[in-house]
């Protein structure tokens, strides 16, 4: 997964956060599709930002999320993506 932008996101936080969100809905895909395929040349930035309501936990605008929590679904949803390809 590529790093995001500096220009992303104001703070390492939400830039790594929106980094977990575009592992997710890659990985989401790669699920949906059920290849082995890369998808992530389909996904962008702007992508990941727009999803952001659907992974919100807080109105704070500095931690509008659980970075680690993202991680962790990133995580769980690569592996199962990697369980089923190998």
């Amino acid at each position: 997964m590529p790093r995001p932008p500096a220009d992303l996101a104001e703070t390492a936080y939400l830039r790594n956060g929106y980094r977990a969100i575009l592992r997710i809905l890659v990985a989401e895909r790669h699920l949906e599709t059920e290849t082995c395929d890369c998808h992530l040349g389909e996904f962008t930035w702007n992508m990941a930002l727009a999803e952001l309501p659907r992974f919100q936990t807080s109105d704070n605008p500095r931690l509008p999320f659980k970075v680690l929590d993202l991680y962790a679904m990133a995580d769980a949803l690569e592996a199962e993506h990697a369980e089923g390809c190998s």
